[in-house]
């Protein structure tokens, strides 16, 4: 029927966080009625009934989470303001964010892990933003942001217009009372964004410009100049000086209103990347020049390698103080950054897992070097992950290999070249993971360059001169005819087993999120 509404009444102990994608509705908490329109931000907390009245063409978000993820400090600032109305750009990255989380519901450790950052993303842009009856976006006017994102800004206002359903003037009108910019200004900023996003050091700034949409490089100097506040030559003289742009004064960074900000939010993933040579040399000087050619050879292991299979793979704050300490003489930004990292992420966890499912054990020195091999190599090559039989072969080329590598060691050498090799390990899988999530190819040949940095720097050789084979590592060249076997598609975290039902399985969860049409 035409118009009719769909009224859910209901509480649950989790919490729930929505998001207006479109469509229009109303939700009734504590005897207030809000209405709902896209980019409104919910949430809802434990046990907490509210009723939900949508059209036939609601579309949202429901983000489902475990209290614990929430602090109580948080739950109190959001009972006393449950809705918010999320800027047009910040409305566009969640939305983003959502969907990319949701493509691993198949994989509990990953999808809790998204889930987890979720709830602090959804968190952060209810800070920064009003309350939802304060300011109200209109629905053409995140549609048209939206559509202008993804196309890169390719469309035209008559374009944008029409996927909005309204008239092109009234939509330019929208534009600027909503968001405060006009349709020229939003795409200039798309354009540049997607310019700083692609711009390396050393490539043509014309060809950029071009590739990221400025029709001609005259156009490009002037909304940069604008924008970021000094000529393209300046900027890419002074970043290069300084070896990143985000770091320069003066115009080398954007200004913190630039808008449109992907490369703030998912390519901050991209941190990992430039850590991912920082510990190669400190590994390549422990395991002895050439160590890469000795994986190739048919040598004979030594006996004593066998001693070194239960080390602490824990990170304890003394080993990596020591390893802090000794990066910080040659990389001391680096050092540094690996010193957060450290302490925001779980290594130790993140590493037992992939070595188990991968039937290696974190705490043997031998099988560290055997992931790590893997891993840069996959890394390089932009291959796909080891089966276990992959495993398994380069595990007895890595333990012939030590034969020239263990009389050199005694205890308290090894047990720091395995803190070494597990943080190594983490960082180059994290690099890794974060630019296959973001599809961006750029990205990916990023983490290659590095990861090949990395395998001159740690193994001696260059790793994609090699074929990963049922063998193990052969010489490219020298691979079997026949193939090297199946594989699959990308190096990545084992899912946890599923207990046997779909409700079984979210009860492993930290918690759910989908999109679509509310049907609860």
């Amino acid at each position: 029927m035409s118009g009719a509404r769909l009224e859910i009444d209901h509480h649950h102990p989790e919490i729930e966080c929505d998001l207006i994608i479109r469509g229009t509705g109303s939700l009734t908490l504590d005897d207030r009625t809000y209405a709902l329109k896209p980019g409104t931000l919910i949430w809802l907390l434990p046990g907490q009934r509210h009723r939900l009245v949508r059209s036939p063409h609601l579309e949202m978000w429901v983000l489902l989470l475990r209290p614990h993820l929430v602090e109580a400090s948080q739950l109190a600032e959001l009972a006393e303001q449950p809705l918010r109305q999320l800027p047009g750009e910040e409305f566009v990255d969640l939305d983003r964010l959502l969907s990319q989380v949701s493509q691993d519901s198949d994989q509990p450790s990953v999808y809790n892990a998204g889930l987890a950052y979720l709830a602090m993303r959804a968190w952060r842009a209810s800070r920064n933003s009003p309350p939802a009856r304060l300011r109200p976006m209109h629905a053409a006017v995140t549609r048209a942001l939206l559509l202008l994102r993804e196309s890169g800004a390719s469309m035209s206002l008559s374009e944008l217009s029409q996927a909005a359903g309204v008239a092109a003037p009234y939509l330019s009108r929208l534009l600027v009372e909503h968001s405060g910019r006009s349709f020229l200004e939003w795409r200039n900023r798309i354009r540049l964004d997607r310019f700083m996003q692609a711009y390396r050091p050393g490539a043509n700034l014309l060809n950029v410009a071009l590739e990221a949409g400025f029709g001609s490089y005259a156009r490009f100097h002037d909304v940069f100049s604008e924008l970021v506040g000094c000529a393209p030559s300046d900027w890419v003289r002074r970043a290069e000086q300084k070896g990143a742009a985000a770091e320069e004064e003066g115009g080398a960074a954007l200004p913190a209103d630039f808008g449109m900000p992907a490369a703030g939010t998912l390519s901050a993933r991209q941190g990992w990347t430039h850590l991912v040579p920082l510990i190669g040399p400190l590994i390549g000087e422990r395991l002895g020049p050439g160590f890469l050619d000795r994986l190739l050879a048919d040598g004979r292991g030594d006996a004593r390698a066998l001693n070194l299979e239960r080390l602490d793979a824990s990170l304890p704050a003394a080993e990596r103080k020591r390893l802090i300490a000794s990066l910080r003489a040659g990389e001391p930004a680096g050092a540094e950054d690996l010193a957060g990292l450290l302490e925001a992420h779980d290594f130790p966890g993140t590493y037992a897992g992939i070595l188990k499912a991968f039937e290696l054990s974190p705490t043997r020195f031998a099988d560290a070097i055997t992931a790590l091999a893997l891993a840069i190599w996959v890394a390089a090559n932009r291959g796909s992950d080891p089966g276990l039989g992959h495993v398994e072969a380069v595990g007895r080329q890595t333990w012939k290999a030590l034969g020239g590598v263990m009389p050199r060691l005694d205890a308290r050498a090894a047990q720091e070249l395995h803190s070494a090799l597990i943080c190594q390990f983490v960082v180059t899988y994290r690099a890794l993971q974060a630019a296959r999530a973001s599809g961006d190819p750029r990205a990916q040949e990023e983490v290659s360059a590095a990861a090949r940095r990395l395998g001159q720097a740690a193994l001696g050789g260059d790793v994609t001169r090699v074929v990963l084979t049922d063998r193990g590592f052969l010489r490219r060249g020298k691979e079997p005819a026949a193939g090297d076997g199946d594989r699959p598609s990308a190096m990545r975290e084992p899912s946890e087993s599923p207990p046997g039902s779909l409700e079984g399985r979210r009860a492993d969860r930290q918690g759910e999120t989908r999109r679509g049409k509310e049907r609860r």
